[in-house]
């Protein structure tokens, strides 16, 4: 065995001298040793519930394929045409079920049997109650466990007790582990006693985390208090000095809702939200595959973008047969102030109002964000008013209850700009921007604008908005009678920097900042491990030289 022989029996005397938890030992024996001086582990990275498509795949693939109502019909049938299938079904099913009710029953989990249940969070915490005052827990795991809603509790008490010691946050986009897809987030958390945690984020290899400071740094319970109040889950941060920008940006700029104090003070604005109007799953009954009179078209996430409501739209299958498939509107399109998105599915009027008056919605435009988005995407906010039609799930929504629409447009300003959109990028671990999320992104409260700043902002959203004709209701509210703005491409692109340079300056950045917030390596160098708008950068670039 030569020196692999020798590894294994060192690992052996550390081992018996320090009491270091091996995963199947029972968990009672802990607490007789008063907790573990070293639990080590890489845990299974499980989604505790039955996915249908999965459990089809090979035994009925023809049931896998289906997609939402369809597929939940057909497994209904089963229990007539293939009754053994059926039974293996539900059986698999209630196998599920009842292990996450033992798992939210027990205490060992208490702070993370919450939400869709993963293995990896229930590790974690048995991890956390494993260890000794004085020692020390080491595991891999999604860094999910530190930006995910399911498991604020657990972090939000590892932080508060400060019981954490360090978080490095990894991409496999260079296959440390070969089996796990490239766009996968995973780190090495340790657990153990510290006044300060150590963090590091976006690491490809295990060599830059001896980088130094810049990519290194420290965070406090203090900074997690200020920077999300709500759930104390950690923002991910690429640099120091992202960091540091981000906590004065903080200091300058409340979040948009602040739950920890009263309704009056920590939601200025009056806001409440929906998922939509109608979740594209359960609602599927509703929707119509062809225009009919008395139904209003449904707009999907994918068809907006920021301070635009016609970035997409569908086109009909060849021949009338198959899938509609959906394509970027041209600008041509776009200049005629009469083309419309086509939607893939049409709802009756009647459900759409029926819905509004649910809401207390009277306006005649919606205004919402997509919930589908990445951090390394060109832009991570995406906002935009869209007529009062159908919504989609997956376009979440925003109601305010006594803010003026001169206002609501300042609102959707600062959402689309870039240092909103800096700051977004701290906050979004995965694929979705949650309404936890969400609320905890820095937004200028309504009684921060000034008449000058109205008298700026708001002309600039209305050209960039109100570009066809379904959008009228949109430009009346905000005192405009008159037509549509032609669509100009450049024209748009400088109105856009002049709200950005303008909110930039309304969050209280230097000019420096502003410089940082568009590409660190400008101000920091070409070393610098921190990247904001590449995408952006290199998109703006081609386009406008």
């Amino acid at each position: 065995l030569g020196p692999a022989h020798s590894v294994i029996q060192a690992a052996r005397r550390v081992c018996r001298e320090a009491r270091v938890l091996h995963w199947p030992l029972a968990f009672p024996q802990v607490f007789e040793k008063g907790g573990f001086d070293v639990v080590l582990g890489n845990p299974p990275w499980e989604v505790s519930q039955l996915s249908e498509e999965e459990f089809f795949a090979s035994r009925a693939p023809e049931i896998s394929k289906l997609a939402g109502a369809r597929r939940k019909t057909a497994i209904r049938a089963l229990q007539e045409e293939q009754p053994h299938l059926w039974r293996t079904f539900v059986e698999e099913k209630f196998r599920f079920e009842s292990s996450n009710s033992s798992f939210r029953a027990n205490q060992r989990f208490a702070l993370t049997a919450f939400g869709k249940l993963n293995t990896y969070a229930l590790f974690a915490e048995s991890a956390y109650r494993m260890i000794a005052p004085g020692g020390r827990a080491g595991i891999v795991v999604p860094t999910g466990i530190a930006t995910d809603d399911s498991t604020k509790a657990f972090f939000g008490e590892v932080i508060e007790k400060r019981r954490l010691v360090s978080l490095y946050d990894f991409e496999n986009r260079e296959r440390l582990f070969p089996a796990v897809d490239s766009r996968m987030k995973f780190c090495l958390l340790t657990l153990g006693r510290a006044e300060a945690a150590e963090f590091a984020f976006f690491a490809t290899q295990v060599e830059q985390l001896r980088q130094g400071p810049e990519r290194c740094f420290r965070l406090s319970a203090e900074d997690f208090r200020l920077i999300n109040p709500n759930t104390r889950t950690c923002p991910v941060f690429r640099s120091r000095f992202g960091a540091e920008l981000t906590r004065k940006i903080y200091r300058n700029v409340p979040v948009l809702i602040d739950e920890t104090k009263p309704p009056e003070e920590g939601n200025p604005w009056g806001l409440s939200f929906s998922q939509g109007l109608f979740n594209m799953t359960s609602a599927s009954h509703l929707f119509l595959e062809e225009p009919a009179p008395g139904a209003l078209p449904l707009y999907e996430a994918k068809m907006i973008h920021q301070f635009d409501h016609r970035w997409a739209t569908y086109e009909p299958a060849a021949g009338g047969r198959g899938v509609p498939s959906a394509r970027d509107v041209t600008d041509a399109e776009k200049v005629d102030p009469r083309f419309a998105v086509r939607p893939r599915y049409w709802v009756p009027a009647e459900e759409v109002r029926t819905k509004l008056r649910a809401a207390g919605w009277t306006r005649k435009w919606l205004m919402g964000w997509r919930d589908i988005t990445n951090a390394t995407n060109e832009r991570t906010v995406i906002a935009a008013v869209v007529p009062a039609f159908a919504v989609g799930d997956k376009f979440l929504l925003m109601y305010s209850c006594h803010a003026s629409p001169r206002l609501l447009a300042c609102l959707l300003a600062d959402q689309n700009s870039l240092v909103h959109d800096f700051i977004a990028r701290q906050k979004v671990g995965g694929t979705s921007l949650k309404y936890f999320t969400k609320k905890q992104i820095t937004n200028l409260p309504p009684d921060r604008y000034t008449v000058f700043d109205l008298s700026f902002i708001v002309p600039r959203v209305l050209e960039l908005t109100y570009t066809a004709e379904d959008l009228r209701p949109w430009a009346q509210d905000l005192g405009y009678p008159g037509d549509p703005f032609r669509w100009d491409r450049d024209r748009r692109a400088v109105l856009r920097a002049e709200l950005d340079a303008y909110y930039a300056f309304l969050y209280g950045l230097t000019r420096d900042e502003l410089r940082y917030i568009l590409n660190p390596a400008d101000v920091m160098g070409p070393d610098h491990p921190s990247e904001t708008f590449r995408v952006l950068k290199n998109n703006e670039q081609r386009a406008f030289g």
